[in-house]
């Protein structure tokens, strides 16, 4: 039989990974690592824990020309 544990509570993000907002929020009643976050400003939703694996899709880079 398996052992079944509870995801464990994370922090909200202090900002949006698109735009960089604030204004980031949630609708799950306790957030976790599987919690899906919205920016209220843009709209981008996204997870945490899945943003950490990375993305094909390059958005950000500080060193691209």
């Amino acid at each position: 039989m398996r052992e079944t544990r509870d995801p464990e509570p994370a922090e909200a993000p202090a900002n949006c990974p698109t735009c960089r907002s604030r204004d980031v929020v949630t609708t799950s009643k306790v957030a976790n690592a599987d919690s899906y976050w919205r920016c209220a400003s843009c709209g981008e939703v996204w997870n945490a824990a899945r943003l950490k694996a990375g993305t094909r899709y390059r958005r950000d880079s500080p060193f691209q020309r």
